[in-house]
Order: C-alpha cells, then structure tokens, then sequence
C-alpha cells in the first residue's frame, strides 16, 4: 500500500454492539444506582439513626460512614477480576449486575442504620465489578481503530445513570421517598436477561482462553499483576485512583445534599426543593458526560498523563470553590455557575476506563483493571471517615474542601505512569501465545 494511501477505519456498523449495550447498560443502571443514593442520603440517614437509637447530631459523620462502607463493598470486588479473567467478562459481568440490584433493594427495606450498612457493602461490592467487567469487554470488542473514542462512550454510561437517577428524583421521590428510590435500583435484574443470554465473551479472551487448554487460573492472573513490567503501573495508578475516588464520594456525590443545605437557609423558594435538587444532579451529570467524549480526542492528541493531568486540575478547583467558598456563601447561583468544572473535572474517571486496559495483556487484564478501580476504594474509604469527623470540627464543606489536597499530592505520580498513546492492547500472554 503506497503511503499516500488513506486508511479507511472500520464503519461503525461493524462494530459488535450487543456486546457494547450490555457494559455500557450495566454503567447506566451502576450510576442510576449509585447517584439516587446521592439524591436521598441525607433524608435515609435523618430516618435511620433515630430509627438506631443515634442522635441525629451525628448525621454528618454517618453520612461519610455510609459512604465509606459502600467504598468498601467496591474495594472487595476486586475478587472478581481473577474470576473474570478465568470465566469470563460477561459471566462476572451479569453476576455484579445481579448484586447491586439486590443490595440496593435490602437497603431501601433496612429497618436501622447497621442494616444499611451491610446493604450498601453488598451494593458497593456489585458495583464496583461492573466497571471493570464492562470496561474490559468495551476494550476487548472494539477494533484498535475505534477503541479509544469507545471507552469514552463507554464510561458516559455511568454518568447518563446520574441524569436518569436526577430524573426520578424530580418525578418520582416525592411520592415514593427515599425507600421506594432505592428499591428502583433493583431494575438492574430485568437488564441481565438481555446480557446473559444475548452477550458472548470477547474474542480476545476466547482466543486466550482456548490457547491455555481451558486452563486459565484466577490465583495467576492475580499473581501477575504483580509481577516485574506491571507492578508498577498497578502501585501507581492504584495510588492516583485513590484521590480521584475521594473526588468523587466526597465532591461530585455530595452536590445534592449541599443543595438541600443551602435552600433550607433560603427563606423563600420559587419552586419546590426537589426542582433545585434535580437540575444540579443534571447539570453535574450533563457536563460529565461532555468530558467523557472530550477524553478520547485530548487523550489522542495530548496523551494519557496530561489528559488527566487537566482533569485533576479541574477537580482541584471546582471542589475548593465550591466547598469551601460557595457552600458558606449559601448562593444556588453561584453553585449552578460553578457544578459545570465540577462536572467536566468528573471525566477523571473515564480516562482509567481508557487507560487501564492498555497497561496489561488480555490474560490477566481484568485483574489488572480491578486492581487500579478496586484497591484505591479501601484508601479512599479510610479518608472518608476522616472527614466525617473533621466535619463535626471544622465543618461539612471546610472538611469536603481538604479532598482537593489529594488531587494535588498525585498529579506528579501521574508523570510516572506507562505511557500508551499510540499503542495497541497488549496481544503477548506470558506463555509466549498471541491473543
């Protein structure tokens, strides 16, 4: 072919979408699921602690130790990504669908609070094996052509979650409150009879599966990761991910509560406090979803580090801004006027969705990406009953605001991680067996 020549990519149409919906469909309902706790945890825990025996001037630390609990459940799925490499993406991916849809369920049936911990553990567990099941797969289907612009829309799919979990707030919440929302997110089980039975497993795995005799262990694949060429991305990119967690459950998730804070000082609203609410879950939701589609083409264009170098950047600011300045100003203008930083600053997330396969090869990538998405979440969960206590100190918003400090304490971590724009998924097992 004369080099003049000009490659022709592979039309969309013969992409294997089935494949697609079922991760990007299990995203959505992972963040419908995740973010219409975000729209009801402060009325749960105003309901639960009396419910427990516990004052309700407590209501702030339970709020981080709610989180922190689902940040745990999260953390202990990384058991599935082993599993995942040994059985296959789908299998666990249908399997962690099925879990969060069962915990969400039982925790809008819990009677008190330690309930609702052992449920959110049981969501968190689900969860958290969705995303790296489903980013995985997304990986594994798409041609190298279009893989990159494909973690990108894969990972919108979380964010569409919060926009439909907004919706139902404003909808639906008021005549089924904070209970009969949770209970939505048991949907999810309806969506695995589609995955399990019209899904089959990425070729790559298959090939993979097929070369080793159908002899894939998990206990390898965990091993693996850990192993000379690949400890070093796991370490380190487990480490970034930790801030970039925190940002999350304690910046991005707690918008709907500062928002019912600060319209309770408003002495008079035009409209009712679910309208308010709603629109910043949306707006949050809406700009995330635009830097998840930026990602793919700054990541092409500018590479993995800096492209989430420029996230962090904006994490770092949106959250001190709004945290520690807005919040004590008691200003929704203000807010609604800074939530788009925020916003785009939450497309973090999407580029581990593009980058963490890409640091391992197909035999164990599943560990590997669980590892990065899995690890951190313990970490992450620690600092998070940390500041529920120093939001008894200090208060909520000054405590929310120390999270920007570990956005600033990795970005130069970020500069030691394996660059990998440019290449192609990792095709040599360690047997020496091309995928």
């Amino acid at each position: 072919m004369s080099q003049n020549a000009v490659q022709v990519k592979t039309p969309w149409g013969n992409i294997r979408w089935s494949a697609f919906y079922a991760a990007w469909g299990g995203w959505v309902l992972d963040g419908f699921t995740t973010f219409v706790y975000a729209f009801i945890d402060l009325a749960a825990t105003r309901y639960l602690l009396p419910a427990t025996g516990i004052s309700l001037s407590l209501t702030s630390f339970f709020l981080a130790a709610f989180f922190a609990v689902f940040l745990i459940g999260w953390g202990t799925s990384f058991i599935f990504g082993p599993l995942g490499d040994k059985y296959g993406r789908i299998k666990i991916l249908s399997l962690s669908i099925i879990l969060f849809a069962v915990g969400s369920v039982l925790s809008g049936l819990s009677t008190n609070a330690y309930e609702f911990m052992v449920f959110r553990f049981l969501t968190g567990l689900g969860i958290g094996a969705e995303w790296f099941s489903g980013g995985t797969t997304v990986a594994e289907v798409f041609p190298e052509d279009r893989r990159v612009m494909g973690a990108g829309l894969f990972h919108t799919g979380f964010y569409f979650g919060f926009l439909f979990a907004a919706l139902a707030e404003l909808v639906l919440e008021p005549f089924i409150g904070f209970r009969g929302m949770l209970i939505l997110g048991g949907l999810p089980v309806i969506f695995i009879i589609y995955v399990r039975y019209k899904t089959k497993e990425p070729e790559k795995w298959v090939n993979v599966k097929r070369a080793a005799k159908n002899s894939l262990k998990a206990r390898e694949s965990f091993y693996s990761i850990f192993k000379k060429g690949y400890a070093k991305s796991t370490v380190i990119a487990s480490l970034v991910m930790s801030a970039v967690i925190l940002g999350l459950y304690s910046g991005t998730v707690y918008v709907p509560t500062i928002i019912e804070d600060i319209t309770a000082k408003i002495a008079m609203l035009k409209y009712p406090v679910v309208y308010y609410v709603a629109a910043g879950g949306a707006e949050v939701s809406a700009f995330t979803i635009i830097g998840c589609i930026l990602m793919p083409l700054m990541a092409e264009k500018l590479g993995r580090r800096i492209t989430l170098i420029i996230f962090l950047v904006l994490m770092t600011i949106s959250v001190v801004l709004i945290y520690d300045i807005i919040f004590y100003m008691n200003s929704l203008f203000y807010l609604y006027l800074a939530i788009p930083l925020l916003g785009l600053g939450g497309a973090d997330f999407s580029v581990f969705t593009l980058w963490s396969p890409e640091l391992y090869p197909t035999e164990f990538r599943n560990s590997g990406f669980a590892a990065i998405t899995t690890f951190a979440r313990y970490f992450a969960a620690a600092l998070i009953f940390i500041i529920g206590y120093l939001a008894l100190l200090v208060g909520f918003g000054h405590a929310v605001a120390y999270t920007a400090i570990g956005f600033v304490l990795v970005m130069p971590l970020v500069f030691l991680m394996k660059e990998t724009r440019g290449q192609k998924l990792p095709e040599k097992i360690l047997s020496g067996v091309k995928d």
